[in-house]
């Protein structure tokens, strides 16, 4: 069925190559249209969307420097200038999956790829003009928050048989998500399923038993839905969160590892992997991460100074556990350091912090005399201004210092910080990541509770479980001398039972030599060290 209106359209055509823009322009003219402008670049075309209103943008993904057209998306979005009545359709001559998948997650009306014939294109146009106009009631209710009204309409539609009840049922779902009638929910997702077996119903259907409480069976399904449609990246989105419900962490991370796998360039998915791998403080994923987030984020409207800090913070901190990996990250960290003053409008705060990151990757390079005029630079900055620093840049102060070999002021700074944060449970917290023990309340537990099942996993014989029980343990508690200990003694067991082997015996070497650095000879656990290590020689 061909769409009637064209003549009343205002479309917009956004590509670098005049040839394409003159094309789909004639197209269109020849077809109705009155009005096509054409934009070569996104700031040409983000002026003409704040000035004008479209009813279609047909956008090219690659426009050379600067936004892709993707990202000129985000940011219509983001200003809120797209509104309910207008398409965006991605054109793109890529056709690589990654480009694919992230575009799909941006969720723009259509991706078309290039070449593009008049036929092709009239009746994609044609067929989402179609379902824009009989929508748009419904879609407008919704722009303007007037959920009830749109819940109507959807039913209304739903009843007359639409040729688009199941757009209107997937709307309807989430609408009634959004009003938390959970159970309304459920019906409308089990009675799009009866009909056919949709990916977006069967991640509606977890959702509503996760929004219910009931986060084992929302996990079970997303994991079957995932098993088979590995391209469902709803559902990887999904299980993250119903994993961060249950407090699983490790999961969480596990499941953004696959995903972005899957679509690397999606910028959100790529920092909500840092974030957790920081959490989890698995340093090299969370570097890496990092990395790609803040490459993914030049140009985005999601560009954020906080994810270059991360990108310096863990490129430093990787030193300490995989140096060539830390030497490799290290190049990019210090163009990211070097580009932060113009990128970003620094205050006196993050200049100071900028400059302690920095001092860090240079220590950790073996730039002694750059990292310590760094440090100075840093230390003036704080003086001269009486600064009083945040949490955060006072924890990269005692890191700079510990990376500077200066542990005595890196300790007394520390323990200045634990005694000012005294109740304060989110501060200890992250203060415990520096300390030998944790002092928060949580993390006392947890690290009490990790120990107990290393433990009973050890005296059940079930070394390699309790091994990978320590090693969460000792990634999360970097400097907890006893669950180093632990480790030591599982991987011992282990060699013992099974025979030697160089993995097990080059991680019980590496926490050995960690072990030594750390611990003195009036260490209530410094005899214990001295038996493992005998029994670590014995074995190699």
């Amino acid at each position: 069925m061909a769409y009637s209106g064209y003549e009343n359209l205002r479309i917009l055509v956004v590509d670098d190559f005049d040839n394409f823009r003159m094309t789909v322009a004639k197209i269109l003219m020849e077809h109705g249209v009155q009005v096509v402008d054409s934009a070569v670049s996104a700031n040409e075309a983000l002026k003409y969307c704040r000035e004008r209103a479209y009813d279609l943008i047909l956008c090219d993904y690659n426009l050379g420097r600067g936004q892709n057209g993707q990202q000129i998306l985000e940011q219509l979005r983001s200003e809120k200038i797209l509104r309910s009545h207008c398409l965006f359709i991605l054109v793109s001559a890529e056709s690589s999956k990654s480009i694919v998948m992230a575009a799909y997650d941006s969720e723009p009306d259509a991706y078309v790829t290039k070449p593009i014939t008049a036929k092709s294109l009239l009746q994609r146009v044609d067929r989402l003009l179609l379902q824009r106009d009989e929508l748009i009631d419904l879609n407008k209710a919704i722009e303007n928050g007037a959920l009830i009204e749109a819940i109507e309409l959807c039913q209304q539609k739903i009843a007359a048989a639409s040729r688009y009840t199941a757009q209107c049922q997937k709307l309807l779902g989430q609408l009634y998500l959004e009003t938390e009638q959970y159970g309304l929910a459920e019906r409308v997702y089990t009675d799009a399923l009866e009909v056919r077996a949709l990916d977006w119903a069967k991640v509606g259907l977890a959702k509503v038993k996760r929004l219910q409480g009931d986060l084992n069976t929302s996990s079970q399904w997303l994991g079957e839905i995932i098993a088979a449609n590995p391209l469902c990246m709803q559902a990887y989105d999904e299980l993250a969160t119903t994993s961060q419900a249950q407090g699983d962490t490790e999961r969480v991370q596990d499941v953004l590892q696959q995903a972005v796998q899957i679509s690397p360039m999606a910028l959100l998915r790529q920092q909500n992997l840092a974030k957790t791998a920081d959490e989890n403080n698995d340093l090299s994923v969370a570097a890496n991460a990092w990395r790609r987030t803040v490459r993914l984020s030049e140009n985005s409207c999601y560009d954020e100074l906080s994810s270059h800090m991360s990108f310096l913070r863990a490129s430093a901190a990787l030193f300490k556990e995989h140096s060539d990996q830390a030497k490799d990250l290290s190049r990019d960290a210090l163009k990211v350091a070097d580009a932060l003053g113009t990128r970003f409008e620094l205050d006196a705060q993050e200049k100071v912090q900028m400059k302690l990151l920095e001092s860090q990757v240079q220590n950790g390079l073996g730039n002694d005399v750059r990292a310590r005029e760094l440090m100075a630079d840093a230390e003036v900055l704080i003086e001269k201004q009486d600064m009083q620093l945040s949490l955060e840049a006072e924890l990269d102060r005692v890191q700079a210092k510990f990376a500077a070999g200066d542990d005595a002021q890196a300790n007394v700074l520390l323990q200045t910080l634990t005694k000012d944060s005294k109740g304060d449970e989110e501060a200890l917290q992250k203060i415990d990541r520096l300390l030998e023990e944790p002092v928060s309340d949580v993390n006392r537990q947890r690290v009490a509770q990790i120990n107990k099942e290393g433990i009973g996993l050890y005296n059940d014989n079930r070394f390699k479980e309790s091994i990978a029980c320590f090693q969460q343990a000792k990634r999360l508690f970097p400097n907890h001398i006893g669950v180093h200990l632990n480790l030591v003694q599982a991987l011992v067991a282990e060699m013992r039972e099974f025979g030697v082997q160089s993995e097990p015996m080059d991680l019980t070497l590496d926490v050995i030599k960690k072990i030594e650095k750390q611990i003195t000879a009036t260490h209530p656990q410094f005899q214990r060290f001295r038996q493992l290590h005998e029994m670590v020689r014995r074995l190699g």
